[in-house]
């Protein structure tokens, strides 16, 4: 006998103005299923989630949760079971885990009424034990992993859910994009056995080797609506990007330049900042070298300290030859260093302002005129920046928050590659992005190299990595223990991952 639907969607629309977000969209989720939500950035699975927890009210359709119908637009999704974990989860690093676990669901009390601190306690210590995941409830979240803490979200989601209910459905929205792959995969697990406790489970995600690993069927979207509902094994990861683009993409990645030497244009040498120690290395125009290592072992660190974000503690680093000591972001730029930074929102963009705001900020200064800026040049070079791009609409009047995450990365690498850097730091360059987007964005970052930039890119994605550096350096708790190079054919995810994980002593005795 099948398992319920935790979900049952049908015909759902929504349009804003003339543009269709949503078009006569229908899925099914039962219960202790996971189910993937697919699609390019901008597809309309934003408009769906939040459509499913009120954020959006839908103009069609219906919606209902475990059987009853759910009213557009719902107050309070959680007393209907139904829980969003996102990217950013929203955790207070200053405050304990039981805090940030309990001030979320009130601590069970009503306004005003002392919290029982033991109760609280007791009923976090079981909801744990059924999730299989263990917390010290009085350390504080900052020194809790990504993983943990994406752990901890879904914990904090169950609480604030009717606990005795077995009728839930959680929606994890990029949960792992910022995570490497072993953290991940422990977020994996987790869900897998919420969904095998008799929860739906809706994954969204554009990771599809995670996909194919822990969902059972997905629903792929392209241009607002649902155009194919599959079995994960009746399909391929090949045929999954296909429905989502329209069209088959041969490969993943691009291929990287051709490099046999270039001139050094960027020499770090014994760096060391809070998290990083005595870092050396270098990189050359038309090099594409990788930086990675386990999350915290000081990756995220690094490229804040080469861009002037961050002051060094000791050593440091030359751009083409020239001593380098960057006291602010715009000395960097000004020297030819420019970043794309990992966490776009906060790091990367004004999101109230416009796209032609954006991506013209780095030169605003060339169009000015005696009475003000000369408007009309300056709309022709955002459009021209979009265009070289393929940002979809190439309407820079529009404010960056009404474009999809994709776009608004797409915009970032235009900003800065109008700058023809020497060196191009790119933090996480594709975290977010659907694999179409990713692959444009990285053949932009290949140009980049091809053009004469030396470019770093720092993440926890080894699969890309192998596919587009010609050197990748490993870090253990802030250290360079490894380096492996694609011409010796020791450049692969599985050795990237093995390095990663491996204790410096077994990297010493096994070279």
């Amino acid at each position: 006998m099948s398992a319920p639907f935790a979900l049952e969607v049908r015909n759902l629309a929504k349009s804003y103005g003339g543009s269709v977000a949503l078009e006569d969209v229908s899925l099914t989720v039962r219960a202790g299923e996971v189910h993937a939500l697919l699609g390019q950035n901008g597809c309309g699975k934003s408009t769906l989630v939040k459509s499913l927890t009120g954020v959006v009210v839908p103009d069609s359709g219906s919606v209902d949760v475990f059987g009853e119908p759910l009213a557009m637009p719902t107050i309070d999704p959680h007393t209907r079971g139904i829980a969003v974990i996102h990217q950013d989860i929203g955790l207070v690093e200053s405050m304990t885990v039981l805090e940030n676990l309990g001030i979320n669901a009130r601590y069970g009390t009503r306004l005003l009424a002392p919290v029982n601190v033991r109760r609280e306690k007791a009923i976090y210590e079981e909801l744990m034990e059924r999730l299989g995941v263990r917390f010290d409830l009085d350390a504080e979240v900052s020194t809790l992993s990504p993983a943990e803490r994406a752990l901890l979200a879904v914990a904090r989601a169950m609480r604030l859910m009717d606990t005795e209910s077995d009728k839930q459905l959680f929606i994890l929205d990029e949960p792992t994009a910022a995570l490497s792959k072993p953290e991940a995969d422990r977020l994996l697990v987790l869900m897998r056995r919420v969904a095998d406790l008799g929860a739906g489970v809706i994954f969204v995600s554009h990771r599809l080797s995670e996909v194919m690993d822990v969902c059972d069927r997905a629903t792929v979207m392209r241009a607002g609506r649902d155009v194919v509902h599959v079995a994960i094994s009746d399909t391929s990861r090949a045929e999954l990007v296909a429905h989502m683009l329209g069209r088959r993409m041969d490969d993943f990645f691009p291929v990287p330049p051709a490099f046999a030497g270039g001139p050094t244009r960027l020499s770090v040498e014994g760096l060391s900042g809070d998290r990083v120690s005595n870092v050396s290395f270098t990189a050359h125009g038309g090099e594409v070298v990788g930086v990675t290592g386990l999350a915290g072992m000081g990756q995220e660190e690094l490229p804040f300290l080469l861009c002037g974000e961050q002051k060094a503690t000791a050593g440091g680093y030359s751009i083409d030859g020239s001593r380098a000591e960057f006291s602010t972001p715009s000395a960097a730029i000004a020297a030819g260093v420019a970043l794309v930074p990992g966490n776009r929102l906060r790091d990367g963009v004004w999101i109230a302002g416009t796209a032609e705001e954006n991506v013209t900020l780095p030169v605003i200064g060339s169009f000015s005129a005696l009475f003000g800026i000369r408007g009309p040049a300056l709309r022709k070079r955002a459009t021209e920046l979009m265009g070289n791009v393929q940002v979809t609409p190439n309407r820079p009047d529009y404010a960056l928050a009404a474009f999809s995450g994709g776009n608004q990365q797409k915009i970032v690498f235009a900003k800065w590659l109008q700058l023809n850097p020497g060196v191009l730091l790119l933090d996480e360059p594709t975290q977010g992005v659907d694999p179409g987007a990713a692959k444009a964005l990285l053949g932009d970052a290949m140009d980049a190299a091809a053009a004469g930039s030396a470019v770093v890119v720092f993440s926890g994605d080894h699969e890309q990595l192998a596919a587009i550096c010609h050197r990748v350096i490993v870090l253990h708790h802030g250290e360079v223990i490894a380096e492996l190079t694609r011409g010796s054919g020791g450049l692969t995810e599985h050795a990237l991952l093995e390095a990663c994980e491996a204790a410096p002593s077994e990297i010493s005795a096994a070279a």
